[in-house]
């Protein structure tokens, strides 16, 4: 570390500020030999903005972030012959889930999935959805506490792939765990529509596949 930092402050003007704790809206956190990353702030502040008197009774009901039908809400909100949405919903919906993926992407892997079938109705939004958008957003402020604990290990780097398999496209999901936690996770839309589970399954293993490759590298 401090031949590192001498060849920067040779080459360019730095400080060094010590140890980093928050960087990008994300906590860092070091007890012990392990790391946390956590977005509690981040998601207080996006508790504040959408739940100005705390999240709503019915929604802190719910165990899991996003309702079982989800998929569905979306097929109804994007298929032919849909209603347009409103324009002060959509620019609200898409407001609150680009604040969700942003918690999706960086350290919950637990909300990739209601996220990313969220984003699919960016342009054709219906009121349902955005209650889930908020049923998401409540899950997160009611377990803002959840984070990646990395910590040494000596299990090598593991890989999961699954998937769900839909009548139009499926999705894709994997996750790769090294120390303990995840280090790298993904929920997709498949690209094309798969005529079956098996074969769902295979086009979820290969996005898995070509992640394993770009890790190991």
């Amino acid at each position: 570390y401090a031949s590192f930092t001498r060849e920067l402050t040779q080459r360019w003007e730095v400080e060094d500020e010590g140890q980093v704790t928050d960087l990008l809206n994300i906590e860092i956190s070091k007890q012990g030999a392990s790391i946390t990353l956590r977005q509690t702030a981040y998601i207080d502040k996006l508790t504040k903005e959408w739940f100005p008197h705390g999240p709503p009774a019915h929604l802190q009901l719910n165990s899991v972030p996003h309702p079982e039908d989800i998929r569905e809400l979306v097929i109804h909100a994007t298929g032919e012959g849909a209603a347009p949405a409103d324009p002060t919903l959509i620019n609200k919906y898409r407001r609150l889930v680009g604040a969700l993926l942003y918690a999706a992407t960086s350290t919950r892997p637990d909300i990739a999935y209601a996220t990313s079938m969220l984003c699919r109705a960016m342009t054709k939004p219906t009121n349902e959805l955005f209650t889930a958008a908020l049923r998401v957003l409540a899950y997160l402020s009611r377990h803002k506490h959840v984070g990646l604990r990395y910590a040494p290990c000596a299990r090598p780097l593991e890989g999961f792939a699954d998937e769900d398999w839909a009548v139009r496209h499926s999705q894709s999901g994997f996750v790769f765990q090294l120390g303990r936690a995840a280090v790298s996770w993904g929920s997709k839309k498949q690209v094309s529509v798969a005529l079956s589970t098996c074969e769902a399954e295979i086009m979820a293993a290969s996005e898995a596949a070509k992640e394993a490759i770009h890790i190991s590298w």
